[in-house]
């Protein structure tokens, strides 16, 4: 399956939003992603998130023979998976451009920068050394995979623990765990990719570009960097060349990134350790249950605008100004509608009069009359005699008010009745 080709549009919209330090996501051009890291329950297995992109790394070691070059020192193999999983133009089994360049990026920050003691790894010399394998499969493409590849490596090595050897009659006795403690993996560094795509011919810089970014920009720089801000690889493809003030002004951003990432690594680990050493629950199960991994996790807006105000016209403004009038105008009336509601009570009738005249109340029972002269009794003796004239005089006006509407009443229906017999005999007379 071909991979849905960008439109002009979009082209031209994601460029013009990044010459205005804005971004389809909400960042601004030199801000990242947020990492999540999640270790599972074997050794060397880790989960990594980089917004939406996430990687699934493993790590695995067997015996095996050393090169006849350097007869003292293990192997390091990195294997990138870019399955349908991933994205729907991605083939599994076929090694696309993608794939092949993340390899050799990889291959050049983790084994040409010597960050694994593979010295280490050599159980006898010219015979018998370690194999490790470390297998990447991609589970999730949003842009931005090698940054996401690089972490879950050094996440998953770090993570690794081989199992001890001893030698017996030139024979190698693989221990297991609960014959003798795994031993952990050294590293003399850890390295870390960070990557930036630049536009409008090489004067912009975005960091961690998301996928639509990736295929809009004109080229791509990666930086291959440890926590001790050495350079470990350098890759620079496209058609557009940087300029140099801009190229350090990336490696010094990136340097900070690859010690902030590089410290969250370590956390995560201490984390992960302590959580073992008091007997809890770890592993990708746990982190499903906690509802730390989930196929979505990110709020998936295709659009989040930044910074966004409305311009109001005149007439926008003016129907504004009449609106918080009118407003005002209807609180000062529903105040003083509020403080002529009265609740007019009787021996032998009550009336709740609001801003609707049509809304009455009036019981008919013994029992509601009983309970109106309990409440009317009560609140009467908490009062004063000026409180009780008052309120008669209310009832009076409120009895007025009702027997008035109560006569204009009749004599609507009285005409509607005479409207209708004049009606009845234009008919007959008619018929």
């Amino acid at each position: 399956m071909r991979e849905t080709p960008l439109s002009t549009i979009e082209r031209n919209f994601i460029t013009q939003a990044v010459k205005q330090n804005l971004r389809l996501d909400g960042r601004k051009n030199d801000e990242f992603r947020k990492v999540t890291i999640n270790f599972g329950a074997d050794w060397g297995s880790a989960l990594v998130a980089l917004g939406e992109t996430k990687v699934l790394a493993q790590v695995s070691c067997e015996l095996g023979v050393p090169k006849s070059t350097r007869p003292n020192e293990g192997i390091i193999y990195i294997n990138v998976e870019l399955g349908q999983m991933a994205a729907p133009h991605f083939e599994s089994g076929r090694n696309s451009e993608l794939n092949v360049q993340i390899s050799r990026t990889l291959e050049r920050t983790f084994k040409d920068s010597r960050c694994v003691d593979l010295e280490s790894l050599c159980v006898t010399s010219e015979e018998r050394v370690w194999l490790l394998r470390i297998d990447l499969n991609v589970l999730n493409h949003e842009g931005n995979l090698i940054d996401c590849c690089s972490i879950a490596a050094l996440s998953a090595l770090l993570h690794f623990k081989r199992p001890d050897v001893s030698i017996i009659d030139n024979d190698v006795h693989i221990h297991s765990a609960a014959e003798k403690e795994p031993i952990p993996m050294v590293l003399h560094h850890y390295p870390v990719c960070v990557s930036y795509c630049l536009f409008d011919d090489g004067r912009l810089a975005v960091a961690d570009p998301s996928a639509s970014e990736e295929r809009t920009a004109d080229s791509a720089l990666v930086f291959g960097l440890n926590s001790f801000r050495e350079l470990c690889c350098l890759n620079l493809g496209g058609t557009t060349l940087t300029s140099s003030t801009l190229l350090l002004q990336c490696a010094t951003r990136a340097a900070r990134r690859a010690k902030f990432v590089v410290d969250y690594v370590k956390e995560t680990l201490e984390f992960d350790k302590n959580a073992r050493e008091d007997n809890k629950n770890t592993g990708f199960t746990e982190c499903v249950r906690l509802n730390q991994i989930t196929a979505l996790a990110e709020n998936r807006l295709s659009l989040r605008l930044r910074n966004f105000k409305m311009q109001e016209t005149n007439e926008s403004k003016k129907d504004n100004e009449m609106e918080t009038s009118g407003n005002e105008d209807e609180s000062e009336e529903e105040d003083s509608d509020a403080q002529k509601n009265v609740v007019a009570i009787d021996s032998k009738s009550a009336l709740l009069e609001s801003n609707q005249s049509n809304i009455k109340w009036v019981p008919d029972d013994d029992d509601a009359e009983s309970n109106v002269e309990s409440m009317c009794s009560e609140n009467v003796a908490d009062e004063g005699d000026e409180s009780e004239r008052s309120l008669s005089q209310q009832v009076e006006k409120q009895m007025r008010k009702f027997s008035k509407k109560e006569s204009k009443r009749e004599l609507s229906r009285k005409h509607l009745q005479h409207d209708a017999s004049d009606s009845e005999e234009e008919t007959k007379v008619i018929l």
